[in-house]
């Protein structure tokens, strides 16, 4: 079983390049072998929280292909009311904050305050984390930090804790955020392989995995930024790593079976 953690429905950035309704993503889904995929609304992200949500919502219950992430967030704090569709729905699984989309620094105190509020009534949020040189809007050691407070819910950071191109050395992926994330040792924490520098450079997965260990890395692709190529070469790149089938298993369902609840 393949099971990708991080998928939008809908339109990303405006662009009909990345843009998918439910149907398309389940042909997503069916060429590139993925068998479950968690979604959020980018809707919700990139223009309103509540019709995103409740959009999702109406998706959701029309298919067993996909699980669901409410968005939520503290420059739209009415959002909280929306932490009720993981009680109406069980095809919501949880919470995805993206503070990039949203305009807001993770680590200001009143918005980490708000978030850290809303981490101890859902069983798991998935995170975006500035994954650009220059960014840093949601720092993955602020999301830890978070995660740390938080030792009952579970928490996903978003494109590999950060991995980056450097703008200067634009042919050396930098995977230090990734590398103080798992220096922390923290078990409520998983990473997910959502960017597409895993499968562009020789040996980044491999480095990962040796990084952050089979047992904490999970794996997503970003759909529908990534289309069904993509995502079936995230796949095999996986599928190459020389380590055990059972740390293959790990990352491509099992550890994201813990993690949602499923």
């Amino acid at each position: 079983m393949i099971i990708d953690i991080h998928g939008h429905l809908g339109n990303i950035n405006f662009s009909r390049f990345w843009q998918a309704d439910a149907k398309a993503l389940e042909s997503y889904c069916v060429k590139s072998g993925v068998d479950k995929l968690c979604l959020s609304s980018s809707r919700a992200i990139m223009y309103d929280v509540a019709e995103g949500n409740a959009e999702l919502d109406k998706v959701l219950k029309t298919t067993d292909r996909f699980y669901g992430y409410v968005v939520l967030s503290p420059t739209f704090p009415e959002s909280i009311r929306d932490l009720a569709y993981l009680k109406s729905n069980p095809k919501f699984r949880g919470v995805k904050i993206h503070p990039d989309y949203h305009g807001y620094v993770l680590s200001t105190r009143s918005n980490r305050e708000w978030v850290e509020e809303a981490a101890d009534k859902t069983p798991m949020m998935l995170f975006h984390v500035s994954c650009m040189a220059g960014t840093g809007f949601s720092d993955p050691l602020t999301v830890a930090e978070i995660a740390k407070n938080h030792p009952k819910t579970k928490f996903v950071l978003a494109h590999m804790a950060g991995t980056f191109q450097n703008d200067h050395y634009p042919y050396f992926p930098n995977l230090d955020n990734l590398e103080k994330v798992a220096d922390m040792g923290l078990p409520n924490v998983w990473i997910d392989t959502a960017h597409f520098l895993m499968y562009v450079y020789p040996g980044v997965m491999e480095k990962m995995v040796k990084i952050a260990s089979a047992d904490h890395i999970v794996f997503g692709t970003d759909a529908p930024l990534q289309g069904p190529m993509q995502m079936k070469f995230a796949i095999d790149v996986i599928e190459a790593l020389d380590i055990p089938r059972k740390d293959k298993n790990k990352i491509l369902s099992g550890n994201a079976k813990k993690v949602l609840g499923v």
